[in-house]
């Protein structure tokens, strides 16, 4: 029998082993394709929908005789020098770049030096530490019947949590199986979640292809984002004085509506929370209160996965944790932590146009300090003498300073969302304002600054705060963490 996985492994400070765990095999056993796939799902798919590359670099023996990994990693390491002289070894755009190498072999080293050398030069190079052990992935994977060493494919291997890096296929059939479900989109609909393309040349869907349009009245638009195939979120006020029986007639906007990417989607279920009710405090002399509001739309078929319709990442799921690259063991708190730890975190709503615009969430004190403009409006809550009356803890705040950009009335339900390890997490859905930038204005794309003396604060209601009513319409739609 051969170990595989790591050698050592240390308990960290978060109750998880680290590195890969230990396997027993025999020499010549293989690997199903099907279990290689859903291996690299967990890890090579971060890299393969989250990542842009500006060069695709390849080196192979081509005809010649004997198998010298060494020295094919060489090559690899040259061209990454190479591209560090270029950029600058200082500069966030070379130490930004995730690198991805891929080993092919039909068999083992038999010419040249230690590969391991090869490796450590290329880890060295790329200041490959604990804290940037995201930044390379090598895949080591041994093909044919021939004598695949596996010790050596473990040693070259990348070694990370909860993941695998070192395979022996049967042949090149099986090889080719694999890499056909890693790209077909269609079949990842949970392992895909916040993708977005980032490119210089993506369209504004292609950026943030979870975002959806509707107008279930004759008033506004609003807005959601994409949680699966088949769900939409989005805020319980767009629903506010309408007949609900006519959801039928409805139309959903998925992909760019300009384009022959964008679908029209009946509707086929509405459910609103039941705690949501804007005139639940009107005796209190408060015209408007929007706790729960929030919303699901079930469309009336599935959506086809692609670069302009995938969903993005809800916190608290198995999909957000393997994105997160946290260990299986997380729970819900942890992603609120990791997400919302700072008192100031930059997020993004999604404008009328498609413009990705820029807002930072206030928790903690800050968050005491940035709702405190509610009560200060005397306009709109003329007799308010305590803020918690209106601004609960179930909504997340913004707008206090200047580069801060102010929803419009248009873009509730609009998804708010933060990027982590290139991935998009929806942390919570534009509910209410004390400010429209785009009021009394025909053209929906120029935004008004406030006048002076108003102080423009944004209410977006927090998905971990929701998180009972969310487990209770989605259970078996995606798959949660425990709280």
């Amino acid at each position: 029998m051969v170990l595989t996985g790591s050698a050592e492994r240390e308990c960290q400070s978060n109750g998880v082993w680290s590195g890969s765990e230990p396997i027993c095999r025999q020499s010549y056993s293989y690997d199903f394709p099907e279990d290689v796939a859903s291996a690299l799902d967990t890890s090579l798919t971060n890299l393969l929908g989250a990542t842009n590359p500006t060069q695709n670099l390849l080196t192979n023996h081509e005809n010649a005789t004997g198998t010298n990994t060494y020295e094919v990693l060489i090559r690899v390491y040259s061209m990454m020098q190479s591209q560090m002289d270029r950029l600058g070894m200082e500069t966030s755009a070379w130490k930004e770049i995730r690198h991805t190498i891929i080993l092919l072999t039909d068999g083992k080293s038999n010419m040249g030096d230690s590969p391991k050398k090869a490796v450590t030069r290329i880890r060295e190079l790329l200041s490959i530490e604990q804290n940037r052990d995201d930044y390379l992935d090598i895949y080591a994977i041994g093909v044919g019947k021939l004598d695949v060493d596996w010790k050596e494919l473990n040693e070259l291997g990348s070694k990370k949590d909860g993941e695998r890096h070192a395979f022996i296929l049967q042949d090149a059939k099986a090889l080719q199986q694999i890499f056909e479900h890693m790209l077909d989109v269609s079949k990842l609909t949970d392992t895909i979640c916040g993708v977005g393309n980032m490119s210089a040349n993506a369209s504004d869907q292609e950026r943030t292809p979870w975002q959806v349009t509707f107008k279930p009245k004759s008033k506004e638009t609003c807005q959601g984002s994409l949680i699966s195939d088949q769900w939409v979120l989005t805020a319980a006020h767009c629903f506010h004085d309408i007949q609900m029986e006519d959801h039928h007639l409805w139309r959903v906007n998925v992909g760019d509506p300009t384009s022959q990417h964008g679908k029209e989607f009946l509707v086929e279920d509405v459910i609103i929370a039941p705690g949501f009710n804007v005139h639940a405090k009107r005796k209190q002399g408060i015209s408007e209160f929007y706790a729960d509001d929030i919303a699901l739309l079930k469309l009336s078929r599935k959506v086809k996965m692609s670069t302009h319709a995938r969903p993005i990442c809800l916190p608290c799921t198995v999909g957000a944790n393997m994105a997160l690259r946290r260990s299986p063991g997380s729970t819900c708190k942890d992603h609120e932590t990791e997400l919302l730890s700072q008192q100031k975190v930059p997020a993004h709503f999604v404008a009328l146009n498609g413009n990705r615009l820029n807002i930072n969430l206030r928790t903690g004190p800050e968050w005491t300090r940035c709702i405190q403009a509610v009560s200060q409006n005397k306009n709109i809550f003329p007799s308010l003498t305590n803020v918690s009356e209106v601004v609960t803890d179930q909504f997340l705040c913004s707008g206090m300073e200047e580069e801060d950009d102010n929803p419009c009335k248009g873009e509730s339900g609009g998804a708010v969302f933060l990027e982590r390890r290139y991935r998009f997490f929806q942390v919570g859905l534009v509910s209410w304002g004390l400010f429209d930038p785009c009021h009394g204005s025909s053209n929906k794309n120029l935004r008004k600054k406030p006048p002076r003396g108003v102080l423009p604060r944004d209410f977006h209601i927090s998905l971990f705060r929701l998180q009972p009513w969310l487990r209770q319409h989605l259970d078996g739609v995606l798959d949660f963490l425990p709280l």
